[in-house]
């Protein structure tokens, strides 16, 4: 995972191996903090990710709305739930 500080937000990328012997949906929350009281929250869905693949998404979580955008942004992954079809 990656955050990264930008004028609007702060631009968020992650990134899921998929391990199973299966096609799997990843439901990932994150949370996008500075330790002075500005977060933000985002859930994920990567669908579909075949055995042995990578899923991948990103997006602007926060704004300049809720205060200063975190220079350091610090992540934290508050759920990750693989979901594999059987």
């Amino acid at each position: 995972m990656r955050a990264t500080p930008r004028t609007g937000g702060v631009r968020t990328e992650i990134e899921v191996a998929n391990t199973h012997e299966r096609a799997t949906t990843y439901s990932v929350q994150i949370s996008i903090a500075d330790g002075k009281g500005w977060t933000a929250y985002n859930r994920f869905w990567l669908q579909d990710v075949p055995p042995g693949g990578t899923g991948r998404d990103e997006a602007m979580i926060g704004s300049k709305d809720m205060g200063p955008i975190p220079q350091k942004p610090k992540i934290f992954v508050d759920e990750f739930t693989p979901i594999t079809d059987r």
